[in-house]
């Protein structure tokens, strides 16, 4: 009775609700009696429930059994090392593509493996083992029945073959069997047959890879790929793609490239191909390549795929913005051809982030040009298109809530918009939002250099000299080459309030900066025309170093075309001359 007082006693009532407590148990007591009375028939529903559930289930299931060996009957593992080999072949491809959905913007051809969306799964795992394994143990032998039992019951689909030889060749047949979902009892077959010439065990791997990517472009029923050849290869440099996305190793991007110009050897106007090229030579931040990633994108645009189609417009839209804004060709056709991919891919695909993002960055870029022209009309229209590029930034972002780069780019618009703010509320407001998206994108993607650089930058216009500091060599960190990183660390460096301020490492880092952006003038430019402004903007008569070492930069610097030291002083006090430069 005490449990039963303390239980029911509520704040401001002193009495105990007896009655409604009776009630309750009474209640409790006959649903007890009423399960208990029923519990076979519950349980008879439970199984039939989980029988029909399997059912289902099992047709998406495909069971790979041993093959028959018809070439050499000494060997009697042959037939179950095949089956278990091209298993792991059929893994391995369904794995790559897999990933690359979550690791980068790629074509893929499908999300599951066959089209017919039987999968492989854990259970196939399960059972192909018990089909294809060794087992001498009564136990064993006892549960390889039961499980062979199931394919009988539940008939999923059945993938066998059988390994033949004839005089100088091998020849493998597969097939596949599998029951339709709506037709009860009908079948459907499939027949792979490869043919070797060399009939010595050390081709049969061949064989077998061959076959699994023969099989899977069947089954998937895209006709993206003509020959397997080729598949193979892309699929090859998709994988060393997705190694040097996580690893940044120079190999697996050279073995990236190789592949795929592999694959286009087999099928030169292959749009997926030229996409995923073109992604690969993108991503690697330099002029030449974006020019060749712009050829690519547009070579990928001629292909029935609405999908690939929307993601080569929206990757066009991309290069063009890095042409114009990266590397600093200042031609605003650029921009308008941007804008004009930007909307194509949003109409071929309203639910392809990837299309949002890149028509959120055309009308970014375009609302900073507009910005900078003193008319009325052009101001107005860099207001609208800016709003344009914050919605679209934030729908990129709903529609995937790990685009990172949308985040990135919308806190670089922020802080654009800061920098031009003559208000300062509304410029620390800016500035605010910039740090919130930039922070935003590093939660998603911590090694994200754009998004360490521009969180430096919002920083360093909200004067958080030691923070900015931080983020610029967490950015070097990812990416010592870094060109716009290095820089924005070397005008740091010619701030006189930072707490390391030293003109000659700013030199330094400047000079560094335009050694890593050596392939491209126009971006040299750009680098030296924000260090230049800041450089003409410092009190005169801060010390430099000694004559040799200013000499020995200032003749670096020149080398690289750089007229940012025209204005330091080689005498030997080594000062910065107040001169323009």
């Amino acid at each position: 009775m005490t449990f039963a007082l303390g239980f029911d006693r509520f704040p401001g009532n002193d009495k105990v609700p007896t009655t409604n407590m009776i009630t309750v148990y009474g209640s409790t007591k006959s649903t007890l009696q009423w399960i208990e009375e029923r519990l076979p028939l519950l349980g008879l529903i439970v199984a039939m429930t989980s029988v029909v559930l399997q059912y289902f289930r099992s047709r998406k299931q495909i069971v790979f059994e041993a093959w028959v060996n018809m070439a050499d009957s000494k060997d009697s593992n042959l037939g179950r090392s095949l089956a278990d080999l091209l298993l792991f072949k059929l893994r391995f491809v369904k794995r790559i593509h897999e990933k690359s959905v979550r690791k980068i913007e790629t074509w893929q051809p499908a999300q599951d493996m066959p089209a017919f969306r039987q999968e492989l799964d854990q259970d196939i795992k399960l059972m192909g083992s018990l089909e294809l394994g060794k087992y001498g143990t009564i136990l064993g032998g006892v549960v390889t029945f039961f499980f062979k039992l199931l394919p009988i019951m539940f008939r999923p689909a059945r993938l066998h073959g059988s390994v033949h030889g004839y005089g100088t060749q091998t020849r493998l047949l597969a097939t596949l069997e599998f029951f339709g979902r709506h037709k009860l009892g009908h079948s459907s077959l499939y027949l792979w047959e490869i043919v070797k010439s060399e009939p010595s065990p050390e081709r049969l791997p061949d064989a077998v890879e061959e076959l699994a990517y023969r099989i899977y472009l069947d089954l998937t029923a895209e006709d993206v790929f003509k020959s397997w050849e080729s598949f193979r290869a892309y699929t090859m440099g998709l994988s060393c793609y997705l190694s040097w996305v996580d690893l940044q190793r120079e190999s697996d991007w050279d073995d990236a490239e190789k592949n795929y110009a592999e694959a286009l050897k087999f099928e030169p106007n292959n749009a997926a191909v030229k996409y995923n090229l073109a992604l690969l030579k993108y991503f690697r931040w330099r002029q030449a390549s974006n020019e060749q990633a712009i050829v690519l994108f547009r070579g990928a645009l001629n292909t029935p795929q609405t999908r690939l189609k929307a993601r080569a417009h929206s990757g066009l839209a991309n290069a063009l913005l890095s042409q114009f804004h990266r590397f600093n060709v200042r031609d605003s056709s650029l921009l308008n051809d941007a804008v004009y991919h930007g909307r194509l891919a949003i109409a071929l695909d309203s639910e392809l982030d990837g299309a949002h993002k890149a028509y959120a960055y055309a009308c970014h870029q375009l609302s900073e040009y507009q910005h900078d022209n003193p008319q009325k009309w052009s101001k107005d229209a860099a207001g609208k298109n800016r709003e344009q590029a914050i919605s679209h930034y934030r729908r990129a972002a709903e529609l995937n809530p790990q685009h990172y780069i949308a985040h990135n780019n919308l806190g670089n618009l922020y802080l654009e918009w800061a920098r031009r703010s003559s208000d300062l509320i509304e410029r620390n407001q800016r500035l605010s939002l910039a740090i919130h998206e930039c922070e935003a994108a590093l939660k998603i993607s911590p090694a994200y250099i754009h998004a360490h650089d521009n969180l430096g930058n919002a920083y360093y216009e909200g004067g958080e000299l030691s923070k900015a500091g931080a983020a610029y060599k967490d950015a070097l960190q990812y990416k010592p080459d870094y060109p716009e990183a290095k820089n924005d660390l070397a005008m740091l460096h010619l701030e006189p309030s930072y707490e390391v301020h030293d003109t000659e490492k700013a030199l330094i880092l400047h000079l560094e900066a335009l050694t890593n952006a050596a392939d491209s003038e126009s971006q040299r430019r750009k680098l030296c025309s924000h260090f230049a402004t800041r450089l003409a903007a410092r009190a005169p008569g801060n010390h430099v170093g000694d004559v040799s070492d200013l000499d020995r930069i200032r003749d670096s610097l020149l080398a690289l075309g750089c007229q940012c030291c025209r204005g330091l002083n080689s005498s030997p006090v080594g000062t910065i001359a107040d001169q323009p430069v």
